[in-house]
């Protein structure tokens, strides 16, 4: 199979045709991996920040470039892109400040206890070791933070692994560009190619994903994509850690308490929604709202006048509009669409499919369709107990917010309740975008993620690329080599 870079805004196919990766190619590529993470894994932590910063440079002064050929292949705009190239530089560097001052590396010495047992031990030092050779899945609605220099790559790099990348078939010219500025700058710094690798092609990836000497997996994408890798990685004949993001509906709940304003929040509900058109992994996919609230008509007059913006790919469209049907079925609902545009570019309407707890409660397939896309389904409810009773029947969710007064009695509960659910809880904000921070936790429980206790975003997210191992009564000698 080949990929090939398509114009979201005219439809139109353009740029070179990437032939998926031969395997033949890929055994190269994983023996270049293997002298890749010898070398990296065994830098000094001083020199392995001081490559990272220089990746994180090479994008910066590479920029314009950058965003241009993005642009052309997702649709996102100059604005948006933008500012994601340097979210994607930020993180790189906040990873190798964060190495350089030994966080999550530093070694944890139990000094010997001469005692009686159980009290009494020899001196163990627990330390971590990268877990090896990496392969990552890029995402298609994050070009540069979620892709070949994303957020996965940036922390199993910053782990000491050697990463072998997937580009997404969306954005191959961009995945190509900022491969090879990435691989020049590690040369620069005197490392070999195989510390990052690039490949195309789903074929590719799952060969690469069943090489006995790939250590990890990590993923960004649809729920289906990720679940296969997920249980291939797992049926190995020595099994993997996979970390898959797989998509969330992320549910609001709003109470009558926080809805004081139903224009000002119907206006705000609707641009976290729409926001790059809806294809975020933390768009609030599900909106619950008490009955004979004004905020459902308030929502539906101003979708309409909500103009589209272009899909990724011609596959996220379609997938998205075959959702939106099948929930319109399930709920027996007519969507209330916004504008549309008809000039052979990639679009659909934005709409709003209205319901309420008790058919879904009927119809709970519907509580786990995420259209991706510009889609929301907003769900009123009667009375506290319907509410907290259709939440139970949620799955797990990235992310999710509720708006209360602070003096709201059913407030913690309902906080209570989506927390059982989420991996983020925001309170009277949106749950859209994720802040590169220590605090950051992106992933939530399954079928959000497959490792609920992990983090893909985030300083914390190098812990999932570091194996613990303890050492015991090492002489000092020893130890300050090995270590």
């Amino acid at each position: 199979m080949t990929a090939q870079s398509i114009n979201p805004r005219t439809g139109q196919a353009f740029g070179p045709v990437f032939a998926d990766t031969s395997f033949g190619e890929i055994e190269s590529i994983i023996e270049q991996a293997k002298v890749g993470f010898n070398a990296w894994s065994t830098a000094s932590i001083a020199k392995r920040a001081e490559a990272l910063n220089a990746i994180a440079d090479a994008l910066d002064n590479n920029l314009t470039e950058l965003v241009e050929i993005a642009d052309l292949e997702t649709g996102l705009g100059v604005p948006r892109l933008t500012s994601e190239v340097g979210r994607t530089s930020f993180q790189i560097r906040e990873f190798a400040k964060a190495i350089h001052a030994g966080r999550f590396i530093t070694p944890e010495i139990d000094v010997a206890a001469d005692a009686p047992l159980p009290a009494g031990h020899p001196e163990l030092i627990r330390a971590v070791s990268p877990l090896g050779i990496v392969v990552v899945f890029g995402a298609n609605n994050f070009p540069f933070a979620f892709s070949v220099l994303g957020g996965d790559t940036a922390s199993a790099l910053a782990a000491g692994c050697a990463v072998i990348a997937k580009a997404h078939p969306s954005h191959p010219q961009t995945s190509t560009m900022v491969h090879k500025l990435a691989t020049q700058a590690l040369a620069d710094q005197g490392f070999p190619v195989g510390v990052l690798s690039l490949i195309h092609g789903v074929e590719a990836g799952v060969i690469a994903l069943k090489s006995e000497v790939v250590s990890a997996g990590a993923f960004t994408g649809s729920r289906a994509g990720g679940r296969a890798l997920f249980n291939i990685a797992q049926s190995r004949e020595i099994p993997i850690p996979f970390y898959g993001e797989l998509g969330s509906v992320n549910p609001v709940v709003a109470l009558a308490s926080g809805l004081s304003d139903p224009k000002a929040f119907a206006t705000a509900y609707l641009d976290s929604l729409l926001l790059g058109n809806g294809q975020f992994c933390t768009n609030p996919s599900i909106l619950f709202v008490p009955s004979g609230s004004s905020i459902v008509s308030e929502i539906e007059s101003q979708i309409v006048d909500r103009s589209p913006t272009p899909f990724l790919s011609p596959a996220t469209k379609t997938s998205h509009d075959n959702n939106r049907a099948k929930l319109a079925k399930l709920l027996s609902a007519d969507p209330v669409v916004g504008k549309t545009i008809d000039d052979g570019g990639i679009y659909s309407a934005p709409a709003i499919i209205r319901t309420t707890a008790a058919q879904v409660s009927a119809q709970s397939e519907a509580l786990a369709t995420e259209c991706f896309g510009p889609t929301g389904l907003v769900i009123t409810y009667s009375s506290i107990a319907e509410l907290l009773a259709t939440l139970d029947h949620c799955e797990g969710a990235l992310a999710g917010s509720v708006f209360a007064a602070t003096d709201d009695d059913n407030a913690i509960k309902a906080c209570r309740a989506l927390a059982q659910k989420v991996g983020r809880l925001a309170w009277n904000s949106w749950p859209t975008g994720v802040a590169v921070s220590v605090g950051q936790q992106h992933g939530g429980p399954y079928p959000a993620s497959t490792s609920s206790i992990h983090t893909s975003v985030g300083l914390h997210a190098i812990t999932r690329f570091l194996r613990p191992i303890s050492y015991q009564s090492l002489p000092k000698e020893i130890a300050d080599q090995l270590l």
